[in-house]
């Protein structure tokens, strides 16, 4: 099966893609230098704007599309930038909490190679800010359901928690996050896996780049370019090896998707629940993925936006496994005239 072929739209952002925020009817895809564009669920561009540099994060809030681009928030609709504010040190992290936009900024020092100072900034849709607090540690996830919630890198480690600290069962700097169906996980520096109810999941001895819920449990992309697959308990489903992974996601039937990077070139490679590859493609370097309910999205280093449908895939899929089946039984019913 050729997965690039049965990809159900291609795109050209015109640039790296370095965020992307796909729905069932949508896509925006935000790149390097400040692009930022949306097409409709059958593919077609709606519009297209320029913000000021590269866009980290997309939130969408009623009719808005909120960004953080370089060192600013701002808030697209339909094409229209209508409020940009500046943040101190580089935008970074946007959730949507009591009817406000929260974002996090941070400055990066490059003498000591670590970041000195942050920031947690609250907009109304309007653009007015109504509140900002600073602190030492910069914050490596946002989460936002009843509570508002941030994973913490050093010197403190741990969560804020609406504003209060929490610490976590490890001392070490969170460096991803990951809101399942029951429960939310945190990856450290250290290879810990936590959660924020205060227990030790496993401890992987590599410092953990990504989370991604799947059906089963959950899948830890780590700093050497292995996947490792739990269970909700810590149980060992399946472990990969390869390439640095950039990206994961899940979706299409708890199939797992992972970008891997070598250099400039890279490759997309998707599992079946139990680890074993369905299929893979070469690419340019996989930077973002997203996915919905029945689509799911990669962004690539030379500008291509890639989006898959279930339906179409999942056909492609079993055509591929039909044309399998008939090349076995045409080579078994050879060999049986043969021996004939």
């Amino acid at each position: 099966m050729d997965l690039i072929q049965s990809a159900w739209m291609i795109r050209d952002l015109g640039q790296p893609v370095s965020a992307i925020n796909l729905e069932e009817d949508s896509i925006i895809a935000g790149g390097w230098d400040g692009a930022l564009k949306e097409w409709n669920g059958d593919g077609d561009l709606l519009w297209s704007v320029e913000c000021s540099d590269r866009i980290e994060s997309i939130l969408r809030v009623e009719d808005f599309v909120v960004v953080t681009a370089g060192l600013h928030i701002s808030c697209v609709k339909d094409g229209e930038i209508l409020w940009s504010n500046a943040l101190e040190g580089s935008a970074d992290l946007l959730a949507f909490h009591n009817s406000e936009i929260v974002a996090t900024s941070s400055v990066y020092d490059i003498e000591h190679g670590d970041f000195m100072e942050s920031a947690i900034w609250k907009f109304t849709t309007d653009g007015e800010q109504t509140d900002v607090s600073r602190m030492d540690e910069r914050p490596w996830f946002i989460h936002s359901d009843e509570q508002l919630l941030l994973g913490l890198g050093r010197p403190k480690c741990g969560l804020i928690i609406d504003g209060a600290h929490k610490n976590l069962p490890v001392d070490s700097p969170v460096t991803c996050g990951l809101a399942g169906r029951k429960n939310i996980l945190f990856g450290h520096a250290n290879g810990a896996i936590t959660s924020h109810v205060g227990e030790e999941i496993a401890n992987e001895g590599v410092a953990v780049e990504s989370l991604v819920c799947v059906e089963k449990g959950f899948v830890a992309a780590l700093e050497s370019g292995k996947l490792v697959a739990r269970k909700p308990d810590s149980t060992l489903i399946w472990t990969a090896s390869g390439n640095q992974i950039t990206t994961q996601v899940s979706s299409f039937d708890d199939m797992h998707w992972s970008g891997r990077a070598n250099a400039l070139s890279g490759s997309v490679e998707v599992r079946d629940s139990s680890g074993e590859v369905v299929v893979t493609a070469q690419t340019s370097r996989p930077r973002v993925s997203d996915s919905s309910q029945n689509r799911i999205s990669f962004g690539f280093e030379d500008g291509q936006i890639l989006v898959w449908e279930k339906g179409l895939f999942s056909r492609r899929i079993n055509q591929e496994k039909g044309e399998e089946n008939t090349r076995k039984s045409a080579l078994a019913a050879k060999l049986r005239s043969l021996r004939n």
